[in-house]
């Protein structure tokens, strides 16, 4: 704000010299002479003692009157306390090859701040996303460094005052090698959460990364579901992480979750924190209401210190999951949707195929295989290969004197399914299908007498069914998936988490 300048107006008048002029002579007094003026003198005098007789005379001064309270004056409250504490300054770290994208920088930025603000937040109050500057937020290339401007607003109740902040956030891409998880933390026991405690609770080790997917639903009241790291000794973790939800469309959430999993796996993009004993750091926190979902997958690699703790809490909506983590845990459902399984080599799949030959194909998700419980006195399994990254190579060989079309495709074996794909390092989406025919997901042009490979990861989405064909084929499969609501499409209701078919 400009200084302000201050104006002042001066009232006066001012006269020009009046030319000399002669004073009148008075005329004689009407009583005349000198005596008479004698008179007058001595009589005013006289007058001029009594008024001062009567001046001095004492009066006694009237006592005090207290003012009289105004009815409408009122006593200014003292002002509430504000809603919570807006940070002006924090740092991010991240990591990504070759660089780390705006929008899971943007993401990555977002989480941070509410983060560092959340503990402050007093109970009522609700935090509301502003703008954000650059946008759109520019992607970092790897070893970089930029500064993103956050604003955010807290809302009070009566017992509290808004508060409208902005935070600049200091962002620097560190080197971190790409976490290959050899164990995976499933939490879908309960699906369906109607109490608060722990959910789950796993330990990663150094040189020992572990992913977590987890999957569930609110029953009744609304619910805070957190994601919280615990360390006994000063650790360094990197994060490579997506979320969805909360809502009540699960296939969407499941979907979300396992298409950006796919992309920030590829590029090793996430971000790197560091655990303080006693501090525990919330990974993620989601309020789910009646029927909504929320899920996730989160591979932990622990770079230096000691090991972190994993768990996943259901706690009040506004509590604190702090004081859940120690237990008890919420009781499981039934179906068994839980453990902890081992990653080593599973999940590696292979076929070839000659043009000119049957189709060839393998099948994921059903009930045999499936990942092996680290735990042989856990009925837990992950029937559905949920959280579980496939990497399928198809050697594809010509041996014709023509060229030759030839086509992936996938095939819906349990129900309404929905999938993406990492074809060859490019991201391929597929609506919603159920009926069990070939669709199309990608071409390749094979020249006479060529040899070549084609080498597919994907992850079974939360919401769908399963198993899946996934295959080869010298037919063209059917190009577009159904609308929702067609006859061979996919219905609109939500559904609930698959349970995949006997079908192996």
């Amino acid at each position: 704000m400009g200084a302000r300048l201050r104006v002042g107006l001066t009232l006066g008048w001012c006269a020009g010299a009046a030319p000399r002029t002669r004073r009148a002579v008075p005329p004689p007094h009407p009583f005349g002479g000198r005596g008479s003026i004698r008179f007058v003198a001595i009589t005013a005098f006289a007058f001029a003692l009594i008024g001062s007789a009567a001046l001095a005379q004492p009066v006694e001064a009237p006592s005090p009157t207290p003012p009289s309270a105004s009815p409408s004056a009122s006593v200014t409250p003292s002002p509430a306390p504000p809603a919570g504490v807006i940070p002006p300054t924090i740092t991010v770290n991240v990591t990504g090859s070759p660089g780390t994208d705006g929008d899971v920088l943007y993401a990555q930025v977002r989480a941070a701040v509410d983060r560092a603000i959340r503990p402050s937040l007093r109970t009522g109050g609700a935090l509301h996303d502003g703008a954000v500057a650059p946008w759109p937020v520019p992607p970092l290339a790897a070893g970089g460094r930029t500064a993103v401007n956050v604003t955010t607003t807290l809302d009070g109740d009566e017992n509290s005052s808004p508060v409208t902040g902005t935070t600049t956030v200091w962002v620097y891409s560190l080197p971190a090698p790409p976490p290959v998880p050899s164990l995976l933390f499933l939490s879908d026991d309960p699906e369906y959460l109607d109490a608060e405690g722990l959910v789950f609770r796993g330990a990663v080790a150094p040189q020992r990364p572990a992913r977590l997917y987890y999957y569930h639903s609110d029953v009744g009241v609304p619910r805070d579901l957190d994601v919280v790291l615990t360390a006994d000794a000063p650790s360094r973790v990197q994060l490579v992480e997506a979320d969805a939800g909360p809502d009540l469309d699960v296939m969407s959430v499941g979907h979300s979750v396992s298409r950006d999993f796919l992309r920030y796996e590829l590029g090793n993009e996430g971000t790197i924190v560091d655990l303080v004993p006693g501090r525990p750091f919330v990974l993620r926190h989601a309020l789910i209401l009646q029927g909504e979902l929320a899920a996730g997958a989160v591979d932990v690699q622990v770079l230096s210190g000691a090991t972190v703790g994993v768990s996943v809490v259901a706690s009040p909506a506004g509590g604190h999951p702090e004081q859940y983590l120690a237990g008890p845990r919420v009781p499981f459902d039934g179906h068994n949707r839980h453990g902890i399984f081992a990653l080593d080599g599973y999940g590696a799949l292979a076929e070839s195929y000659d043009v000119g030959t049957p189709d060839v194909a393998v099948r994921y998700g059903g009930r045999t295989p499936t990942p092996r419980n680290v735990d042989p006195h856990d009925p837990g399994h992950d029937f559905g290969d949920y959280g579980i990254l496939h990497r399928i190579t198809f050697t594809l060989r010509n041996p014709t004197d023509a060229p030759s079309l030839v086509y992936l495709y996938e095939k819906p074996l349990g129900g309404p399914l929905r999938s993406s794909f990492l074809v060859d390092g490019q991201l391929k989406e597929l609506g919603c299908v159920r009926v069990p025919q070939p669709y199309w997901i990608q071409t390749y042009q094979l020249p006479a007498h060529t040899d070549g490979a084609s080498t597919t990861v994907t992850m079974p989405d939360g919401g769908s069914y399963y198993p899946v064909e996934f295959g080869v084929t010298g037919t063209q499969p059917q190009l577009d998936t159904p609308p929702v609501g067609a006859p061979q499409g996919c219905s609109s209701a939500v559904t609930p988490f698959a349970e995949p078919t006997a079908t192996n």
